[in-house]
């Protein structure tokens, strides 16, 4: 087991745990590094698995942020996306023994706050042991945190189980702060009652956490974060992706692939305003082999300039696309939709890619996959009116999108001069400019940001 790098006895030391996934471990890092940087007297251990300590063992952090490491119990980062439940139920049953054994080793005083993602309730049980304050991080959108917060609501209005091929197209409009939605734009666990009756016990446990932290920006989800705070015996903090988008970075993105950033941003650079699209769909889930060609082959008949970011095949794929664009296996995403040549944003709207999407105000095509992603495919084409679907609900295996109708949509989203088009561009910029006011001096991220900073320094 790794140690904690050495460092001066801290006045406040808090310990951070991260669920070991690159969409859950960028916002949890971004969290640290505000909190750190507020506050000198406040030391953070971020614990995180060997190889995620090989990936940013050596970005650049505040002097009072540490790393500090647990065995490699789960399976690589690198192939989790080949077993997504296996990788679930790695983490939930091998994780807490050599954390709770890594609490023990550190030669720092005893932790007096614990931040762990939510989606690892084992840190909650440890923190009740020890007696310790659990600030739980939820990184998905707090619609969805609501939508299982009032699942009970669901039952009631017999809404639950959702059969697609019975219900789905029922809309749903009783949920405290959340506009109408139809059930199939639901998480797509909710179409199984042994997952959800799992996934709902993941809830931050009122009785054992003491702070729920969410990583949205306001004015994107306004009423539901007002109804949380009213309703919730948790003491909420909305602390968005801040640190992210201001330094025009992501912590994480160090992960062997840098020989790739001079080929593509050179590129990038060489291209005309707004006229590239710019594909990404999700690190570790993956839509198929046949639908990657479909896609492949839309994009060389669209004609379209694109940047695909494809993490597997990506030699087999650019001879595939053509030469209009690049595939390239990694890239740095927020930089990337922040640079004037890019257009638009094909993505499958994971709740990181949707927040940084909407600060770099581009206008997405989305192509949701599992979970989350659904209801923020739906916020952004129906509530944000920024996007237009490729597929309806999830991608699945049987239903295809073929190159023709990729060929098409494409490129008719990136007509740019289109009024259609016009639209979605107006009002992408137009919700930018809302939500960069929040990060402004007094708004709400600085507000509630001092308020878990002082929530913490309380227990000095």
């Amino acid at each position: 087991m790794a140690p904690a790098e050495k460092q001066p006895i801290p006045s406040c030391h808090v310990v951070a745990m991260p669920y070991p996934g690159r969409g859950q471990i960028n916002p949890m890092l971004n969290l640290c590094k505000l909190v750190a940087e507020r506050s000198e007297n406040i030391f953070i251990t971020v614990v995180v698995t060997e190889e995620w300590l090989g990936f940013i063992g050596s970005m650049d952090k505040p002097p009072n942020i540490s790393f500090a490491a647990i065995p490699n119990v789960v399976p690589s980062e690198r192939v989790r996306g080949e077993d997504v439940t296996g990788f679930a139920v790695a983490v939930m049953t091998k994780m807490e023994e050599p954390f709770e054994r890594l609490l023990d080793e550190l030669r720092l005083p005893p932790p007096a706050v614990i931040i762990a993602d939510a989606f690892l309730p084992w840190a909650a049980e440890v923190a009740a042991r020890r007696k310790i304050p659990l600030a739980s991080l939820w990184t998905m959108s707090a619609s969805v945190y609501t939508v299982f917060y009032h699942f009970d609501l669901l039952v009631q209005n017999g809404h639950f189980p959702i059969d697609l091929s019975v219900n789905g197209d029922v809309t749903v409009d009783y949920i405290p702060g959340l506009s109408s939605v139809r059930l199939a734009d639901l998480p797509t666990i909710m179409k199984d009652q042994e997952t959800t009756s799992r996934f709902l016990k993941i809830l931050p446990d009122e009785s054992r956490a003491k702070y729920l932290i969410f990583t949205s920006i306001y004015e994107l989800e306004s009423q539901v974060l007002d109804v949380l705070q009213q309703k919730s015996a948790l003491s909420i903090y909305n602390i968005g992706p801040a640190t992210s988008y201001l330094n025009l970075k992501q912590i994480t993105d160090d992960d062997g692939h840098r020989d790739n950033i001079n080929n593509y941003s050179k590129w990038l650079n060489d291209q005309p305003p707004c006229s590239v699209l710019y594909i990404a769909l999700g690190s570790f889930l993956y839509v198929s082999t046949s639908q990657m060609e479909e896609i492949a082959i839309g994009l060389r008949k669209s004609g379209v300039r694109f940047l695909w970011v494809a993490r597997r095949e990506t030699s087999r794929l650019q001879e595939m696309c053509g030469d209009k664009g690049l595939v390239v296996e990694w890239c740095r995403q927020l930089e990337v939709l922040c640079h004037p040549s890019v257009g638009g944003f094909w993505s499958h709207c994971g709740w990181n890619s949707t927040k940084e999407a909407v600060l770099a105000g581009v206008p997405m095509l989305t192509s949701p996959i599992l979970m989350d992603q659904l209801p923020n495919a739906k916020a952004i084409v129906e509530d944000w009116k920024i996007g237009w679907r490729v597929w309806k609900g999830v991608f699945e295996e049987g239903n295809l999108i073929n190159s023709d109708e990729i060929a098409e949509l494409v490129e008719r989203f990136m007509n740019v001069e289109s009024g259609e088009r016009e639209e979605l561009t107006r009002n992408a910029k137009e919700l930018q400019k809302s939500c960069e006011r929040e990060f402004a001096n007094g708004q709400s991220f600085q507000t509630n940001l001092d308020g878990f900073v002082e929530s913490i320094l309380q227990y000095m």
